[in-house]
């Protein structure tokens, strides 16, 4: 008899395997699957590079891609990205975008490497992202917005004076001179912060250690050549005021974003 129930259980134990593994759900397909098929390569290559994107490009462009009104275009069925080639792509996200560049038509800087130092391995991935979020058939997106220069006026960074805020005239008297009243920037000298992805994108405090040190001509992140001197040029500046300064800032571009 035991025999005999070791024999039946025997038989029936592949069945009851067989209707069990037919009964478990579709294990789920990676993320970026269908995408990474059409380009020949790993799901997991354009996943980094999402990783990369979010951390880096998102706070100019969105973390979607879809564009940052006064800050990036829309890199989501763009006709631009879809117009180069993988090295174009990757030697734009290199050198950056200055803005005196004739390309640049949004008066926004697009810092080199995204202002971080991304190497060339995350590079290449956030390229194979931006091939991934390009949909076949799909209009491509307007970057009308975003194309400021010649326009009316002339203007194509938002100048913003809040004269009733606590820190504009700390900011007149210590920033200004370079990046203008309105935080707009100057010719030649400082870069435009109301429209500035690298003052988004930092802590309070980090803006404060960045002021406090300033950059110097040489710094390979200087994309002006010209010193942005500690504290503005002016020792005696406290940490507090610099937080003024930079709660300003901040006022600043919530009312040019929301212009």
């Amino acid at each position: 008899m035991a025999c005999g129930t070791v024999t039946l259980f025997a038989s029936i134990l592949p069945i009851i395997l067989i209707i069990l593994l037919l009964t478990l759900p579709a294990p789920p397909v990676p993320p970026w699957s269908v995408e990474a098929a059409a380009l020949g390569v790993e799901p997991y290559e354009i996943a980094l590079g999402v990783k990369t994107f979010k951390s880096t490009c998102a706070v100019c462009h969105g973390p979607n891609g879809e564009g940052m009104h006064l800050l990036g275009k829309p890199l989501r069925n763009s006709a631009f990205v879809q117009s180069q080639t993988d090295e174009e792509l990757h030697n734009l996200l290199v050198t950056g975008r200055p803005i005196d560049d004739p390309s640049n038509t949004s008066g926004a800087l697009m810092p080199p490497r995204g202002a971080q130092d991304v190497d060339d391995e995350r590079l290449a991935r956030v390229v194979l992202y931006l091939r991934a979020i390009q949909e076949e058939g799909a209009p491509t997106a307007s970057t009308e917005a975003w194309n400021l220069k010649g326009r009316e006026g002339g203007a194509s960074v938002a100048a913003v004076e809040l004269t009733e805020h606590s820190g504009y005239d700390l900011f007149v008297a210590s920033c200004s001179a370079c990046h203008g009243k309105g935080a707009e920037g100057m010719e030649d000298l400082g870069l435009p912060l109301s429209t500035s992805g690298f003052v988004r994108a930092s802590a309070d405090k980090d803006l404060i250690t960045f002021i406090k040190s300033g950059r110097p001509s040489w710094d390979e992140n200087n994309t002006t050549g010209v010193d942005m001197p500690p504290k503005g040029g002016n020792p005696a500046i406290t940490d507090e005021q610099l937080q003024i300064i930079v709660d300003y800032v901040r006022a600043v571009q919530e009312e040019a974003m929301g212009t």
